[in-house]
């Protein structure tokens, strides 16, 4: 009975995550095209290199972030709303602290290595200064945010989480439309929308809290035990996130040392696309973390366990009925959005993005896992070492290979072998068969990768490229993959999840 109503919440909060995906995804690509068209793929590449070198100091943030998502989850799950107050209390408190750190941390390093380190095009030093500027008070909006959105998560509440991704993608839908009529330097008008955007984000979420959780509010006094436990588990998680976000940036940052602007616009195409694709399985992730943790806390292993794998196969499964029809029409997807501004790269960029985004979906319920059971410590030094490992190795191979693309490869080779390393460091502190997971993971993944894409590889060498093409494409690619992961690779309880999921669907 128990198990019956938490997939029917599961289904009914990642459906609400999939109306907002997919939303988001369409008026996205659309935006990214009027972006591009606008500000040129030069100013396009000194945006996100900027944006991107002042995420690298989001860290911080990102590992507070998980810490307390983490923490509402546990302490909630064993006190209801007064383990919410304490988490809160001591989230908001740390959070606003943080924001001075960050702050000063970017304004001491960032400048210097702004002006000092990054290449831009000539004359738009001033530029990329006040756009870094922008990027980091946006990132202080972001860091005060995570208090009010972490308990908006952890209660589940995803149709607000979904309105309030809907509202940021029309703001920014309609300011990109006006954008072009802006009198004054576009690169920077642009940094500036998108600090509208996260401040009213941000708004939205202290008022949707204070009127649904009126448990959210500061106390007078800090549960000291509490805080002590969150910032023990942030320290340890803080190696984690660093190397998380230098291993993207630090690939970003390279390319610009090596390549230019330009082909910073092509990764930053290439990330977009991962980061559209991506949003629907971290929408899964989403909805079982609430679950999984929960299930934890009151010592239901089983179903920990059983969340676990049913994550790990849907999640997988469903980006790979994603990116197969993606990759295989990637040229031409790329010319329909982007029309004749293709930046060179950006076609192989994606694709080998993608392959690694497909990867790291079987990271995911690892590192919720971990995070359930606390013992974080092993399993955030040795996925942290392999990650920061990969800038060095990048910069050798960048020194002898002398093309982008090699950079890469080695991120999928390294997102292998720390995937191999978090599974084994998993199974010290959550005892699982290595043998039941790779014959319930693994191999039905590696064999579904092998088999999905033929059939759809068959028809783009018999059809004429057109648009139905890549519809006739999409279409085999989704039903290849949804039977064969529903007849061979689900159990009856997870049929019965997806079952209750499409019924939703149909019903609104």
């Amino acid at each position: 009975m128990h198990e019956n109503f938490s997939n029917n919440r599961i289904a009914r909060n990642t459906l609400f995550l999939y109306t907002r995906m997919v939303f988001t995804l369409i008026v996205g690509l659309y935006t990214s095209r009027v972006i591009l068209n606008v500000l040129g793929v030069s100013d396009f590449g000194v945006y996100n290199v900027i944006a991107g070198f002042v995420s690298l100091f989001s860290f911080l943030n990102t590992t507070l972030a998980s810490s307390l998502q983490r923490y509402y989850n546990y302490v909630g799950g064993q006190l209801g709303d007064q383990g919410y107050t304490k988490v809160f209390s001591v989230g908001l408190r740390v959070h606003i602290i943080l924001s001075f750190l960050v702050l000063l941390l970017i304004e001491i390093v960032g400048i210097w290595y702004v002006n000092n380190k990054m290449i831009f095009p000539e004359g738009r030093q001033f530029a990329a200064n006040v756009v870094f500027q922008l990027s980091a008070i946006s990132l202080i909006f972001v860091i005060l945010q995570v208090p009010y959105s972490g308990a908006v998560l952890a209660k589940e509440r995803m149709d607000f989480y979904a309105v309030v991704s809907i509202v940021e993608v029309l703001v920014r839908l309609i300011l990109v439309i006006l954008l072009p009529y802006i009198p004054f330097d576009k690169l920077v008008a642009y940094a500036l929308l998108q600090l509208l955007i996260t401040f009213l984000s941000l708004l939205l979420y202290i008022i949707y809290t204070k009127k649904n959780f009126k448990f959210l509010h500061l106390t007078k006094e800090v549960d000291k035990s509490l805080l002590n436990s969150v910032l023990s588990f942030s320290g340890w998680n803080l190696m984690g996130s660093f190397a998380f976000v230098a291993k993207g940036n630090g690939i970003n940052i390279l390319l610009n040392l090596f390549f230019g602007p330009i082909i910073n616009a092509a990764r930053g195409i290439a990330t977009q696309i991962s980061a559209a694709v991506m949003g629907f399985s971290s929408n899964i992730s989403i909805s079982f973390r609430p679950q999984l943790v929960g299930a934890y806390a009151i010592g239901d292993i089983h179903r920990t366990y059983n969340l676990f794998l049913t994550q790990s196969k849907i999640c997988y499964c469903l980006i790979l009925m994603i990116i197969t029809p993606v990759i295989i029409e990637m040229n031409y997807l790329l010319t329909l959005w982007l029309g004749n501004s293709v930046p060179e790269y950006t076609s192989i960029f994606a694709s080998l993005v993608l392959i690694d985004s497909m990867i790291n979906t079987l990271n995911a319920p690892v590192t919720q896992v971990v995070y359930a059971t606390g013992n974080i410590k092993l399993y955030q030094i040795l996925s942290a070492s392999v990650n920061l490992l990969l800038i060095p190795v990048c910069w050798i191979f960048l020194k002898i290979w002398g093309s982008p693309t090699i950079a890469f490869v080695l991120t999928i080779v390294f997102s292998i072998i720390c995937q191999i390393v978090c599974l084994v460091v998993m199974h010290m502190v959550f005892k699982f068969s290595y043998k039941d997971y790779f014959k319930k993971i693994i191999y039905p993944c590696v064999i579904m990768t092998i088999i999905v894409p033929v059939f759809p590889i068959i028809l783009k060498i018999v059809i004429e490229e057109s648009f139905l093409r890549f519809l006739i494409v999409g279409i085999a690619s989704v039903l290849i993959t949804s039977s064969l992961l529903y007849k061979a690779f689900l159990t009856p309880s997870e049929q019965e999840l997806l079952t209750v999921f499409i019924k939703k669907i149909f019903k609104r």
